[in-house]
């Protein structure tokens, strides 16, 4: 039995995740060559009153993992959003693939309609399945995945489109 969930969400995750994963190591390299600490990296913003690209990694992350515990109903693994270094974003980025990847795609079948809470600060909004991986979880998570882009771009890390699409390319 197919499970569309899984196929439009799941290896789009992965696939974003080595985006992320490669675009920081970009960062990285940007930063070494320029003389810039790396301990400035996760602080990075794309403007003052914008949360840090740390922020960006944590919330791409959880929207991933989160979703297989909304939808297929596995146990959450809690992650404390507490990174600071480029070390333990990449770190949070190589668990949370493993995550993905260890999800059984049987539970994803016959999930489109199941009833799904999405609790946002004091609001709950019930959701079907699909609507929540179609209407929250990829636009939220690729907001995010985008932004991270956008703050590194800004602080003249030399990345393109084909730094972001490489992962989109292959099997996740």
């Amino acid at each position: 039995m197919s499970a569309p969930l899984y196929d439009f969400s799941i290896p789009l995750f992965i696939r974003g995740l080595n985006t992320l994963s490669h675009i920081i190591e970009k960062g990285e390299e940007y930063a070494n060559e320029k003389g810039i600490p790396l301990s400035e990296l996760p602080e990075w913003r794309l403007a003052p009153d914008m949360k840090p690209l740390s922020f960006q990694v944590q919330i791409a992350s959880n929207t991933a993992k989160n979703s297989i515990v909304r939808v297929a109903g596995t146990e959450p693994v809690p992650m404390e959003d507490n990174e600071t270094t480029i070390e333990a974003l990449q770190a949070r980025i190589t668990k949370t693939i493993e995550l993905l990847k260890a999800v059984d795609a049987s539970k994803f079948t016959g999930k489109e309609e199941a009833p799904v809470t999405l609790k946002i600060g004091p609001k709950e909004e019930l959701m079907t399945g699909q609507s929540y991986i179609t209407n929250f979880a990829l636009p939220n998570y690729f907001f995010h995945l985008n932004i991270a882009y956008a703050i590194l771009r800004s602080k003249g890390v030399p990345i393109g489109k084909a730094d972001y699409l490489t992962s989109f390319n292959t099997e996740a």
